[in-house]
Protein backbone atom coordinates (compact mmCIF):
# COMPACT_ATOMS: atom_id res chain seq x y z
CA UNK A 1 0.00 0.00 0.00
CA UNK A 2 1.72 3.41 -0.95
CA UNK A 3 2.18 5.81 1.69
CA UNK A 4 1.87 9.44 0.52
CA UNK A 5 4.59 11.74 1.35
CA UNK A 6 3.28 15.02 1.98
CA UNK A 7 4.15 17.94 4.78
CA UNK A 8 3.06 16.33 8.16
CA UNK A 9 0.74 19.31 9.01
CA UNK A 10 -1.00 19.33 6.44
CA UNK A 11 -3.66 16.54 4.33
CA UNK A 12 -3.24 15.02 1.18
CA UNK A 13 -4.27 17.08 -2.14
CA UNK A 14 -5.86 16.22 -5.12
CA UNK A 15 -2.04 16.58 -6.73
CA UNK A 16 -0.63 14.33 -3.79
CA UNK A 17 -3.26 11.30 -4.20
CA UNK A 18 -2.85 11.51 -8.29
CA UNK A 19 0.83 11.34 -7.53
CA UNK A 20 0.12 8.52 -5.05
CA UNK A 21 -2.53 6.24 -7.93
CA UNK A 22 0.63 5.13 -9.95
CA UNK A 23 -0.41 3.81 -13.28
CA UNK A 24 -4.22 4.34 -12.04
CA UNK A 25 -4.06 8.08 -12.09
CA UNK A 26 -5.48 8.28 -15.33
CA UNK A 27 -8.86 6.98 -14.25
CA UNK A 28 -8.84 9.47 -11.70
CA UNK A 29 -8.03 12.10 -13.90
CA UNK A 30 -10.81 10.67 -16.29
CA UNK A 31 -13.40 11.40 -13.40
CA UNK A 32 -12.03 15.18 -13.15
CA UNK A 33 -12.20 15.56 -16.60
CA UNK A 34 -15.71 14.37 -17.09
CA UNK A 35 -17.27 16.63 -14.47
CA UNK A 36 -15.20 19.96 -16.10
CA UNK A 37 -16.67 19.03 -19.66
CA UNK A 38 -19.05 16.36 -20.24
CA UNK A 39 -21.44 17.10 -17.43
CA UNK A 40 -20.15 20.27 -16.27
CA UNK A 41 -21.66 20.47 -12.60
CA UNK A 42 -19.87 22.67 -10.11
CA UNK A 43 -21.40 20.14 -7.17
CA UNK A 44 -20.49 16.88 -9.19
CA UNK A 45 -17.25 18.01 -9.08
CA UNK A 46 -16.86 19.22 -6.03
CA UNK A 47 -18.00 15.67 -4.98
CA UNK A 48 -15.55 14.16 -7.55
CA UNK A 49 -12.59 15.99 -5.71
CA UNK A 50 -14.05 15.82 -1.75
CA UNK A 51 -14.01 11.63 -2.75
CA UNK A 52 -10.58 12.04 -4.13
CA UNK A 53 -8.75 13.94 -1.88
CA UNK A 54 -9.79 11.91 1.20
CA UNK A 55 -9.19 8.60 -0.44
CA UNK A 56 -5.61 7.82 1.44
CA UNK A 57 -7.99 6.87 4.07
CA UNK A 58 -9.28 3.95 2.25
CA UNK A 59 -8.59 0.44 1.10
CA UNK A 60 -9.18 -2.01 -0.78
CA UNK A 61 -8.11 -6.13 -0.89
CA UNK A 62 -5.13 -6.19 -3.11
CA UNK A 63 -4.90 -9.27 -5.52
CA UNK A 64 -7.69 -12.49 -6.84
CA UNK A 65 -7.57 -13.95 -3.50
CA UNK A 66 -11.18 -12.06 -1.96
CA UNK A 67 -13.12 -13.25 -5.16
CA UNK A 68 -12.21 -16.82 -4.46
CA UNK A 69 -13.30 -16.56 -1.05
CA UNK A 70 -16.63 -14.63 -2.03
CA UNK A 71 -17.41 -17.19 -4.94
CA UNK A 72 -16.93 -20.37 -2.20
CA UNK A 73 -19.11 -18.48 0.33
CA UNK A 74 -21.59 -17.72 -2.33
CA UNK A 75 -21.81 -21.73 -2.69
CA UNK A 76 -22.01 -22.28 1.28
CA UNK A 77 -25.19 -19.77 1.40
CA UNK A 78 -26.71 -20.91 -1.64
CA UNK A 79 -26.37 -24.83 0.10
CA UNK A 80 -29.80 -25.31 1.71
CA UNK A 81 -29.26 -28.34 3.34
CA UNK A 82 -26.29 -26.65 5.49
CA UNK A 83 -27.95 -24.81 8.78
CA UNK A 84 -27.23 -21.44 9.07
CA UNK A 85 -24.64 -22.68 12.06
CA UNK A 86 -22.80 -24.82 9.38
CA UNK A 87 -22.52 -22.27 6.73
CA UNK A 88 -20.72 -19.91 9.43
CA UNK A 89 -18.55 -22.61 10.18
CA UNK A 90 -17.75 -23.54 6.64
CA UNK A 91 -16.58 -20.04 5.97
CA UNK A 92 -14.63 -19.83 9.34
CA UNK A 93 -12.90 -23.04 8.43
CA UNK A 94 -11.89 -22.21 5.07
CA UNK A 95 -10.67 -18.66 6.42
CA UNK A 96 -8.29 -20.16 9.31
CA UNK A 97 -6.92 -22.60 5.86
CA UNK A 98 -6.42 -20.33 3.27
CA UNK A 99 -7.77 -16.87 3.77
CA UNK A 100 -6.52 -15.69 7.64
CA UNK A 101 -4.04 -12.89 6.09
CA UNK A 102 -6.30 -11.60 3.50
CA UNK A 103 -6.97 -8.20 5.14
CA UNK A 104 -3.28 -8.09 5.68
CA UNK A 105 -2.87 -7.42 2.09
CA UNK A 106 -4.03 -4.15 1.00
CA UNK A 107 -3.90 -1.32 -1.67
CA UNK A 108 -5.31 2.17 -1.68
CA UNK A 109 -8.51 2.59 -3.51
CA UNK A 110 -6.63 5.56 -5.22
CA UNK A 111 -4.76 2.79 -7.14
CA UNK A 112 -7.26 0.29 -7.80
CA UNK A 113 -10.39 2.33 -8.33
CA UNK A 114 -12.15 2.75 -11.83
CA UNK A 115 -13.68 5.91 -13.98
CA UNK A 116 -17.05 4.44 -14.29
CA UNK A 117 -17.63 2.91 -10.99
CA UNK A 118 -16.45 6.59 -9.47
CA UNK A 119 -18.77 8.67 -12.26
CA UNK A 120 -21.91 6.10 -11.87
CA UNK A 121 -21.51 6.31 -7.86
CA UNK A 122 -22.23 10.13 -7.60
CA UNK A 123 -24.40 10.41 -10.19
CA UNK A 124 -26.92 7.95 -8.82
CA UNK A 125 -26.39 9.69 -4.99
CA UNK A 126 -26.56 13.12 -6.59
CA UNK A 127 -29.73 12.06 -8.37
CA UNK A 128 -31.24 10.47 -5.30
CA UNK A 129 -30.36 13.98 -3.07
CA UNK A 130 -32.07 16.37 -5.35
CA UNK A 131 -34.77 14.35 -6.86
CA UNK A 132 -35.81 11.65 -3.87
CA UNK A 133 -38.03 13.86 -1.34
CA UNK A 134 -36.58 12.10 1.54
CA UNK A 135 -33.15 13.17 0.85
CA UNK A 136 -33.99 17.10 0.31
CA UNK A 137 -33.77 18.34 3.98
CA UNK A 138 -30.11 17.92 3.54
CA UNK A 139 -27.21 20.23 2.82
CA UNK A 140 -24.43 19.18 0.25
CA UNK A 141 -21.80 19.23 3.07
CA UNK A 142 -24.15 16.38 4.37
CA UNK A 143 -24.72 14.72 1.06
CA UNK A 144 -21.42 14.46 1.05
CA UNK A 145 -20.77 12.28 4.07
CA UNK A 146 -24.08 10.71 4.70
CA UNK A 147 -25.01 9.49 0.93
CA UNK A 148 -22.23 10.13 -1.51
CA UNK A 149 -19.21 7.77 -0.38
CA UNK A 150 -18.76 5.22 -2.67
CA UNK A 151 -18.25 2.81 0.56
CA UNK A 152 -19.02 2.65 4.46
CA UNK A 153 -16.63 0.67 5.45
CA UNK A 154 -12.54 -0.34 4.80
CA UNK A 155 -12.19 -3.78 2.35
CA UNK A 156 -16.21 -3.12 1.24
CA UNK A 157 -16.00 -4.24 -2.29
CA UNK A 158 -16.25 -1.91 -5.24
CA UNK A 159 -19.23 -3.22 -6.43
CA UNK A 160 -22.80 -1.68 -7.93
CA UNK A 161 -23.91 -2.28 -4.05
CA UNK A 162 -26.92 0.36 -4.65
CA UNK A 163 -28.13 -1.14 -7.54
CA UNK A 164 -27.56 -4.87 -5.91
CA UNK A 165 -29.17 -3.73 -2.47
CA UNK A 166 -32.43 -1.67 -3.72
CA UNK A 167 -33.11 -4.56 -6.22
CA UNK A 168 -33.79 -7.10 -3.15
CA UNK A 169 -34.84 -4.56 -0.78
CA UNK A 170 -36.82 -1.85 -2.13
CA UNK A 171 -39.41 -2.94 -4.14
CA UNK A 172 -41.58 -1.12 -1.56
CA UNK A 173 -40.50 2.14 -3.42
CA UNK A 174 -42.88 1.07 -6.03
CA UNK A 175 -45.84 1.27 -4.22
CA UNK A 176 -45.03 3.66 -1.19
CA UNK A 177 -47.91 3.88 1.54
CA UNK A 178 -49.62 7.41 0.40
CA UNK A 179 -51.64 9.35 2.99
CA UNK A 180 -51.13 13.22 4.28
CA UNK A 181 -48.67 12.36 7.19
CA UNK A 182 -46.22 9.71 5.57
CA UNK A 183 -46.00 9.50 2.25
CA UNK A 184 -42.55 10.28 0.91
CA UNK A 185 -40.70 11.38 4.45
CA UNK A 186 -37.74 10.25 5.00
CA UNK A 187 -38.67 8.41 8.51
CA UNK A 188 -41.64 6.49 6.36
CA UNK A 189 -39.16 5.34 3.47
CA UNK A 190 -36.48 4.44 6.00
CA UNK A 191 -38.96 2.07 8.09
CA UNK A 192 -40.09 0.40 4.96
CA UNK A 193 -36.58 -0.18 3.80
CA UNK A 194 -35.52 -1.64 7.27
CA UNK A 195 -38.47 -3.80 7.38
CA UNK A 196 -38.20 -5.33 3.80
CA UNK A 197 -34.51 -6.40 4.94
CA UNK A 198 -35.62 -7.48 8.01
CA UNK A 199 -37.74 -10.18 6.54
CA UNK A 200 -36.19 -10.43 3.52
CA UNK A 201 -32.49 -11.52 5.04
CA UNK A 202 -34.10 -13.90 7.80
CA UNK A 203 -31.62 -12.47 10.43
CA UNK A 204 -30.74 -14.98 12.58
CA UNK A 205 -27.53 -13.68 14.91
CA UNK A 206 -24.63 -15.55 15.53
CA UNK A 207 -22.40 -13.44 17.31
CA UNK A 208 -19.24 -15.37 17.44
CA UNK A 209 -16.16 -15.40 14.86
CA UNK A 210 -17.67 -16.41 11.03
CA UNK A 211 -14.42 -15.64 8.53
CA UNK A 212 -13.83 -13.14 6.57
CA UNK A 213 -16.45 -10.37 6.76
CA UNK A 214 -18.65 -10.83 3.32
CA UNK A 215 -18.21 -6.71 1.96
CA UNK A 216 -19.90 -7.52 -1.33
CA UNK A 217 -23.04 -6.42 -2.29
CA UNK A 218 -24.41 -9.92 -3.53
CA UNK A 219 -23.39 -11.74 -0.25
CA UNK A 220 -24.90 -9.46 1.77
CA UNK A 221 -28.35 -9.49 0.45
CA UNK A 222 -28.09 -13.72 0.69
CA UNK A 223 -26.32 -13.56 4.19
CA UNK A 224 -28.10 -15.86 6.52
CA UNK A 225 -26.76 -15.23 9.87
CA UNK A 226 -24.52 -12.28 11.02
CA UNK A 227 -24.07 -9.75 14.30
CA UNK A 228 -25.20 -6.64 14.87
CA UNK A 229 -22.39 -4.61 13.13
CA UNK A 230 -22.94 -6.97 10.12
CA UNK A 231 -26.50 -5.59 9.99
CA UNK A 232 -25.79 -2.41 10.81
CA UNK A 233 -23.48 -1.90 8.10
CA UNK A 234 -26.28 -3.36 5.56
CA UNK A 235 -28.50 -1.02 7.16
CA UNK A 236 -26.52 1.98 6.54
CA UNK A 237 -26.09 0.50 2.67
CA UNK A 238 -29.69 0.21 1.78
CA UNK A 239 -30.68 3.22 3.25
CA UNK A 240 -28.01 4.83 0.87
CA UNK A 241 -29.28 3.44 -1.80
CA UNK A 242 -32.24 4.24 -2.12
CA UNK A 243 -31.20 7.86 -1.01
CA UNK A 244 -31.87 8.00 2.20
CA UNK A 245 -28.85 9.53 4.53
CA UNK A 246 -27.18 7.74 6.87
CA UNK A 247 -24.50 6.52 8.39
CA UNK A 248 -23.20 4.37 11.18
CA UNK A 249 -21.85 4.85 15.03
CA UNK A 250 -19.47 2.61 16.74
CA UNK A 251 -17.82 2.53 20.09
CA UNK A 252 -14.43 1.12 20.72
CA UNK A 253 -15.08 -1.30 23.47
CA UNK A 254 -18.37 -3.86 24.48
CA UNK A 255 -21.13 -2.42 25.92
CA UNK A 256 -21.73 -2.91 29.95
CA UNK A 257 -25.86 -4.53 29.11
CA UNK A 258 -26.74 -5.40 25.57
CA UNK A 259 -26.74 -2.10 23.51
CA UNK A 260 -24.56 -2.80 20.47
CA UNK A 261 -21.51 -1.87 19.42
CA UNK A 262 -22.51 -0.57 16.06
CA UNK A 263 -25.39 1.18 14.92
CA UNK A 264 -27.08 3.19 12.44
CA UNK A 265 -27.86 7.03 12.07
CA UNK A 266 -30.17 8.76 9.52
CA UNK A 267 -30.99 12.36 8.89
CA UNK A 268 -34.60 12.92 9.47
CA UNK A 269 -37.61 14.99 7.76
CA UNK A 270 -37.11 17.68 10.40
CA UNK A 271 -33.10 17.41 10.19
CA UNK A 272 -32.37 15.98 13.51
CA UNK A 273 -30.24 12.80 13.55
CA UNK A 274 -32.34 9.83 14.43
CA UNK A 275 -30.00 6.41 15.98
CA UNK A 276 -31.29 3.33 15.62
CA UNK A 277 -30.93 1.18 19.40
CA UNK A 278 -29.00 -1.97 17.07
CA UNK A 279 -29.13 -2.74 13.21
CA UNK A 280 -32.25 -2.57 11.23
CA UNK A 281 -34.30 -5.30 13.80
CA UNK A 282 -34.84 -1.89 15.65
CA UNK A 283 -36.37 1.27 13.98
CA UNK A 284 -34.51 4.27 14.44
CA UNK A 285 -35.62 7.32 16.61
CA UNK A 286 -35.63 5.76 19.72
CA UNK A 287 -34.56 5.70 23.35
CA UNK A 288 -30.78 4.95 22.91
CA UNK A 289 -29.81 2.54 25.86
CA UNK A 290 -30.27 5.51 28.53
CA UNK A 291 -28.74 3.27 31.02
CA UNK A 292 -25.63 3.03 28.71
CA UNK A 293 -22.39 4.97 29.29
CA UNK A 294 -19.04 4.56 27.69
CA UNK A 295 -15.63 6.06 27.09
CA UNK A 296 -15.95 6.68 23.47
CA UNK A 297 -18.18 7.23 20.18
CA UNK A 298 -17.17 7.23 17.01
CA UNK A 299 -18.94 8.12 13.63
CA UNK A 300 -17.44 6.46 10.48
CA UNK A 301 -16.59 9.18 7.88
CA UNK A 302 -15.25 9.31 4.29
CA UNK A 303 -13.30 12.54 5.18
CA UNK A 304 -10.04 12.21 6.69
CA UNK A 305 -9.82 13.80 10.29
CA UNK A 306 -7.25 16.00 10.18
CA UNK A 307 -5.98 15.25 14.11
CA UNK A 308 -5.83 11.25 13.03
CA UNK A 309 -4.11 12.31 9.64
CA UNK A 310 -1.70 14.56 11.86
CA UNK A 311 -1.19 11.86 14.43
CA UNK A 312 -0.13 9.24 11.81
CA UNK A 313 2.60 11.92 10.25
CA UNK A 314 4.08 12.04 13.72
CA UNK A 315 3.43 9.78 15.98
CA UNK A 316 6.78 8.00 17.10
CA UNK A 317 4.18 4.61 18.15
CA UNK A 318 1.46 4.03 15.43
CA UNK A 319 -1.40 2.82 17.43
CA UNK A 320 -4.17 1.55 14.21
CA UNK A 321 -6.42 4.17 14.45
CA UNK A 322 -8.61 4.54 11.67
CA UNK A 323 -8.20 8.07 9.81
CA UNK A 324 -12.10 8.25 8.69
CA UNK A 325 -13.10 8.45 11.99
CA UNK A 326 -15.33 11.55 13.71
CA UNK A 327 -15.39 12.19 17.64
CA UNK A 328 -19.57 12.42 18.03
CA UNK A 329 -19.03 10.60 21.98
CA UNK A 330 -20.89 14.58 23.43
CA UNK A 331 -24.08 13.07 21.09
CA UNK A 332 -24.71 10.31 23.19
CA UNK A 333 -22.77 10.76 26.46
CA UNK A 334 -21.96 13.44 29.23
CA UNK A 335 -18.30 13.98 28.56
CA UNK A 336 -15.29 16.07 30.38
CA UNK A 337 -11.57 17.53 29.15
CA UNK A 338 -9.31 16.26 31.39
CA UNK A 339 -6.02 16.93 32.08
CA UNK A 340 -3.73 13.92 33.88
CA UNK A 341 -0.68 15.27 36.31
CA UNK A 342 2.47 13.08 35.00
CA UNK A 343 4.96 12.91 37.64
CA UNK A 344 8.67 13.91 36.84
CA UNK A 345 10.43 10.69 36.63
CA UNK A 346 7.48 8.68 34.23
CA UNK A 347 7.31 11.72 32.34
CA UNK A 348 10.86 10.89 31.47
CA UNK A 349 10.49 7.93 30.37
CA UNK A 350 7.94 8.78 27.39
CA UNK A 351 10.02 9.43 23.73
CA UNK A 352 6.60 11.29 22.07
CA UNK A 353 4.18 13.60 22.66
CA UNK A 354 1.19 11.66 21.96
CA UNK A 355 -0.28 9.71 24.62
CA UNK A 356 -3.16 7.04 25.23
CA UNK A 357 -6.00 6.77 27.03
CA UNK A 358 -7.30 2.90 28.17
CA UNK A 359 -11.11 1.81 28.71
CA UNK A 360 -10.74 -0.55 31.65
CA UNK A 361 -12.70 -3.94 30.27
CA UNK A 362 -13.89 -7.39 31.49
CA UNK A 363 -10.95 -8.88 30.52
CA UNK A 364 -8.22 -10.94 32.75
CA UNK A 365 -5.82 -11.10 29.13
CA UNK A 366 -6.30 -7.71 27.98
CA UNK A 367 -7.92 -5.56 30.72
CA UNK A 368 -7.50 -2.31 28.98
CA UNK A 369 -8.19 -0.92 25.84
CA UNK A 370 -6.80 1.86 23.83
CA UNK A 371 -10.00 4.16 22.98
CA UNK A 372 -8.02 7.69 22.11
CA UNK A 373 -5.03 9.39 22.28
CA UNK A 374 -3.94 12.59 23.67
CA UNK A 375 -1.03 15.31 23.89
CA UNK A 376 1.17 16.11 26.38
CA UNK A 377 1.11 20.02 27.67
CA UNK A 378 2.52 21.49 30.91
CA UNK A 379 3.24 18.49 32.12
CA UNK A 380 -0.15 16.64 32.02
CA UNK A 381 -1.44 14.36 29.23
CA UNK A 382 -4.61 15.83 28.05
CA UNK A 383 -7.60 14.21 26.34
CA UNK A 384 -11.16 15.76 24.96
CA UNK A 385 -14.42 14.38 25.14
CA UNK A 386 -14.03 11.37 27.20
CA UNK A 387 -17.19 9.97 28.32
CA UNK A 388 -18.25 10.05 32.51
CA UNK A 389 -18.53 7.16 34.98
CA UNK A 390 -15.78 5.13 33.21
CA UNK A 391 -12.42 3.52 34.53
CA UNK A 392 -9.46 4.55 32.24
CA UNK A 393 -6.01 4.74 32.37
CA UNK A 394 -3.00 6.95 30.88
CA UNK A 395 -0.16 4.87 28.82
CA UNK A 396 3.10 6.20 26.73
CA UNK A 397 5.64 5.34 24.74
CA UNK A 398 8.71 4.48 26.13
CA UNK A 399 10.29 3.54 23.06
CA UNK A 400 9.62 0.49 23.07
CA UNK A 401 6.39 -0.14 24.04
CA UNK A 402 3.43 1.34 25.95
CA UNK A 403 3.80 1.47 29.56
CA UNK A 404 0.89 2.85 31.99
CA UNK A 405 2.27 6.53 33.05
CA UNK A 406 -1.02 6.95 35.61
CA UNK A 407 -2.55 5.78 38.36
CA UNK A 408 -6.16 4.13 37.33
CA UNK A 409 -9.14 6.67 37.71
CA UNK A 410 -12.77 6.76 37.51
CA UNK A 411 -14.33 9.76 35.16
CA UNK A 412 -17.22 10.22 37.96
CA UNK A 413 -20.59 11.63 36.63
CA UNK A 414 -20.31 15.28 37.96
CA UNK A 415 -17.13 15.15 36.05
CA UNK A 416 -14.92 14.29 39.22
CA UNK A 417 -11.72 11.98 39.08
CA UNK A 418 -11.30 9.55 41.71
CA UNK A 419 -8.04 7.52 41.41
CA UNK A 420 -7.81 3.65 42.07
CA UNK A 421 -4.92 1.71 43.27
CA UNK A 422 -3.66 -0.58 40.92
CA UNK A 423 -4.24 -3.81 43.37
CA UNK A 424 -7.59 -3.06 43.48
CA UNK A 425 -8.53 -3.17 40.07
CA UNK A 426 -9.83 -6.92 40.27
CA UNK A 427 -11.99 -6.15 42.85
CA UNK A 428 -15.80 -6.84 42.05
CA UNK A 429 -16.84 -3.06 43.39
CA UNK A 430 -15.17 -1.72 39.90
CA UNK A 431 -17.11 -3.78 38.00
CA UNK A 432 -19.55 -1.26 37.52
CA UNK A 433 -17.52 1.06 35.87
CA UNK A 434 -15.65 -1.36 33.07
CA UNK A 435 -16.79 -2.04 29.59
CA UNK A 436 -17.08 -5.28 28.14
CA UNK A 437 -14.28 -6.42 25.82
CA UNK A 438 -14.78 -6.86 21.57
Amino acid sequence: MTVLSVDCTHQPSIADVLDSAGPNRSELEAVLSHYKTNDNNPQKLQAAEFLIKNMPAHYSYAGNAIYEYYEYAAGILADKSLSQEQQRDSLLSITDLKYRDLPDHTVSDAQVIKADFLIKNIDTSYDRWVNCDWARQITFDEYLEWLLPYKAIELQELDAWRDTLLAHFGKGLEHPIKNDVEYNTTIAIADMLRNDAYHGLNRYGLYTRAGLPLLSAHLQAAQTYGDIPDYALTAVLVFRSAGIPAVWDETPVGSRGTAATRWYTIISDRGEQLNSEWDFATMMGGSFFPYERGPKVYRSTYAINPERWEYRQNAKYQYPFELGRKDVTSQYFLVSDIAIPMDKKVKKQIKDKYVYIASAVRSEEKPWQIVDFGVIKHGKASFHDMGREVLYQIQGYNGETLIPISEPFILHKDGSIEYVSADALNSTNLDKWKNNAI
